[in-house]
């Protein structure tokens, strides 16, 4: 009974490791996807490893191909979403989300397909990446590639502005228990 009970209880302990990398994967790309949609450049930024790969296809309206090589890189693309007032606008909105842990609960994978406002329309395709659980025990994207598959143009009437963050609970930021 008592060597049961320790493979029993050695197996919850994986699982539960594998549970709490799950929600690590999921605040590192919340982070992401709120930055963006806040202006939070530092918090996009921080979603990925120093030296991670970003590569971004068929991106509207010219359905251009980007590749990234570190943060330093890939910066300039993010600046683009910079709100110098911390806005809520936009929204990224994301479905379909499938998370898979290594064995060892210290990377994934991760994909989701996405649906986005644009100045001149919606927007939509897939996240694929990997992620890593790093030394500060936060988890980073090494690999993504954002796949635009979709989008449309609109005649569009505003029918209503950004949000200042400081309106939200959250500062515009994902929960967070921290």
């Amino acid at each position: 009974m008592t060597e049961n009970l320790e493979a029993r209880i050695e197996i919850l302990e994986q699982e539960l490791l594998r549970l709490h990398a799950r929600e690590g994967v999921l605040v590192a790309f919340n982070q992401y996807l709120y930055g963006i949609d806040t202006g939070f450049i530092d918090d996009i930024l921080d979603a990925f490893a120093e030296e991670a790969v970003l590569d971004v296809l068929n991106f509207p309206p010219d359905g251009v191909d980007m590749h990234f090589n570190g943060r330093e890189e890939m910066a300039p693309l993010y600046e683009r979403y910079r709100s110098s007032e911390s806005m809520i606008s936009g929204g990224h909105t994301t479905s379909n989300i499938a998370i898979v842990v290594d064995t060892d609960a210290t990377s994934a994978s991760l994909s989701a397909y996405f649906t986005t406002t644009r100045p001149s329309g919606v927007q939509g395709g897939r996240y694929e990446g990997f992620l890593q659980l790093e030394n500060d025990s936060k988890w980073r994207f090494t690999k993504l590639a954002i796949i635009s598959a979709w989008g449309w143009k609109a005649e569009t009437k505003k029918i209503s502005d950004p949000v200042n963050a400081d309106r939200s609970f959250f500062g515009g930021r994902p929960a967070s228990g921290t």
